[in-house]
């Protein structure tokens, strides 16, 4: 084993692979194994930005435990944790009337945002929930935007008017600048080895998702509020490593970037390339320290100890770590503790009461989180784990850890294994399982795209066919990516009738939350009033809906709910591939505190 240049290669010989290769005899596996290969000798450790989520979404940050006064230090910010407020200036309430705004406050924020009306008129005042929408549509309490959409803002009248012009650096009259930062390796062999491993879980290409995201684009400058404006995507090729990053290194390089993108090319806001994708942990910090409005940042990470401190600035769809450990707590507490592990891989284990054994990243922002699911499974349901493995997101060290973690597993008798990690360990567990004649049940968190169908179909057929389920925060994607869904409506109407794209429905909600928050900050763009105006917003969604519910009132993060979802092999998916995730009843979403007592009633055999 050896590394070179300044990725993380592992050398690995052909004669090795091949070898692993003919002891497979079903394709499922083959592929699995292939995919390790292929990761072992060119994957590090690596930004996926190529995907919604991956291992850039779980990556410790830098200093983390620091982070609430190095992030904003220096910067002249008076960043509240605090989400509520007035809705944005110029707003007025539901049924319409109200006054018209002048002047809004820069407090709490912004990116130099102006305090008084740069054109000298006064900012025409926005009808809330009453008139007729610049679609055309009646507009009522109780009504979004987009008809057909569940998830988008309340609606509003079709704005005339004066807007206030430049409100903020990146906003004039009639634009609002969005940098899209690229990472100085974004190019290199490294990224290109990400890409292909990603398009074998069966998500599109960069090239795909930016034409999907400029697709989305017109549709959604087209369809929402902006009072007069439209939102234009500026690339941005930055200096920050993405490998560095995903290590929590790298941090000068980022806010050289954030510094440039708020100086130079003089932005409102940031996002991350291909599509419109999350910034990494050091980097969304420093977004922060520079005033720029991130609505993809830090993804998983605490509620309270982080998104709190970079507030209004960072935001994210996925729900923080804080609210998974607890949903996964009641769901193991009411559903499956105490119980034999009857959907385990051998007949003695299927006898046994579950034992629970998870893997977690050892940084400490994802050691806090799981140290809110062990409080919450000793103290309320008189429940403790039989093991935990914390391992480093180290992809060199993947295969060797995944081996080490079914050791002490296996010796601790565990039956129900909890993967609270990035996908590609849960490819190396499940083969390391295998090889070591371990059969647990697999228990999803729903953390970084294990819960997605063209990841799992990489995991060791033998291992999860029959023996994966748990709980999920994007959802069953034959849900979410359903042809008659709102992300196909929206995709018919952009594109005049054709269908969606595989994946595109998770570049619609990413792109959807984000141009909620424009439309309720008002016409007085400023990234104080973003903070506002989200938190205005109140709740969306249901909990029978493509994504349970949104609600980002008192919270950074969107997603509130779960569902329970198990894994079927032979289920044929959306994207036409043979492996799908079903949710249960009928693809229910569960908020904290709603899961039923009671045996899942899953039929993953």
């Amino acid at each position: 084993m050896s590394f070179r240049g300044k990725g993380i290669f592992m050398w690995v010989s052909r004669a090795d692979e091949a070898k692993a290769l003919a002891e497979q005899e079903s394709p499922i596996p083959r592929a699995a194994t292939k995919v390790s290969f292929h990761l072992r000798r060119y994957m590090p450790l690596y930004a996926f930005a190529t995907v919604w989520v991956a291992i850039a979404v779980l990556v410790p940050t830098v200093n983390h435990n620091n982070s609430q006064s190095s992030a904003l230090t220096g910067t002249g910010s008076s960043a509240s944790s605090d989400l509520g407020g007035p809705s944005a200036a110029g707003v007025t309430s539901s049924g319409g009337g109200g006054s018209s705004a002048a002047t809004t406050s820069s407090s709490g924020g912004g990116s130099s945002a102006t305090s008084s009306n740069p054109t000298g008129g006064p900012v025409a005042a926005v009808q809330r929930g009453g008139g007729t929408t610049r679609l055309g549509n009646a507009c009522r309490p109780g009504v979004s935007q987009i008809p057909f959409s569940h998830y988008a803002a309340p609606c509003v009248a079709k704005f005339t008017g004066n807007n206030g012009g430049a409100t903020a650096t990146g906003v004039t009259g009639s634009t609002i600048k969005i940098a899209l930062r690229i990472y100085s390796d974004q190019n290199g062999a490294n990224a290109k080895a990400v890409e292909q491993v990603n398009e074998q879980a069966g998500n599109p290409s960069n090239a795909q998702y930016e034409q999907i995201r400029n697709t989305y684009l017109k549709w959604f400058n087209s369809n929402f509020e902006l009072y007069g404006r439209h939102v234009e995507i500026v690339p941005f090729n930055g200096q920050g490593n993405s490998t560095d990053e995903a290590l929590g290194n790298g941090q000068a390089a980022a806010c050289a970037d954030a510094d440039a993108i708020a100086t130079t090319v003089k932005a409102f806001g940031v996002i991350t390339y291909p599509a419109w994708s999350y910034d990494s942990i050091p980097f969304s910090e420093c977004a922060a320290r520079y005033h720029l409005w991130s609505p993809l940042g830090g993804a998983y990470y605490p509620e309270q100890t982080w998104y709190k401190t970079l507030h209004p600035y960072v935001w994210g769809i996925i729900p923080d770590c804080e609210l998974v450990e607890h949903l996964i707590a009641e769901y193991i507490g009411k559903r499956l503790a105490n119980k034999p592990a009857q959907w385990a891989g051998d007949a003695l284990t299927k006898r046994m009461k579950r034992a629970f054994g998870i893997y977690i990243p050892q940084n400490a922002g994802y050691q806090h989180c799981v140290g809110i699911s062990n409080a919450d499974l000793q103290g309320k349901y008189h429940v403790k784990r039989a093991s935990q493995y914390n391992y480093k997101l180290d992809v060199s060290q993947f295969a060797q850890q995944a081996a080490q973690a079914m050791v002490q597993f296996k010796a601790a008798h565990v039956t129900t294994v909890e993967l609270a990690c990035d996908p590609i360990s849960a490819i190396f567990l499940t083969q390391q399982a295998d090889a070591q004649q371990f059969h647990p049940e697999w228990l999803l968190h729903g953390d970084a795209l294990t819960d997605t169908d063209g990841y799992a179909r990489l995991y060791q057929g033998d291992q999860v066919n029959g023996h994966l389920y748990g709980i999920s925060q994007l959802g069953a994607q034959n849900i979410a990516g359903s042809a008659s869904g709102e992300a196909a409506q929206a995709w018919k109407q952009a594109t005049k009738g054709q269908a969606l794209p595989n994946g595109g429905w998770q570049v619609y909600y990413e792109m959807l939350e984000g141009f909620d928050q424009l439309q309720s900050a008002g016409p007085v763009l400023t990234v104080a009033n973003i903070g506002k105006g989200t938190a205005a917003m109140g709740r969306l969604g249901g909990e029978n809906l493509p994504q349970g519910v949104w609600d980002l009132t008192k919270t950074h993060t969107a997603i509130k709910t779960t569902q329970e979802v198990f894994w079927d092999s032979k289920r044929r998916a959306t994207d036409g591939k043979t492996g799908d995730f079903v949710a249960t009843y009928s693809g229910r979403w569960f908020e904290l505190g709603e899961f039923p007592t009671g045996t899942p009633p899953i039929h993953p055999e």
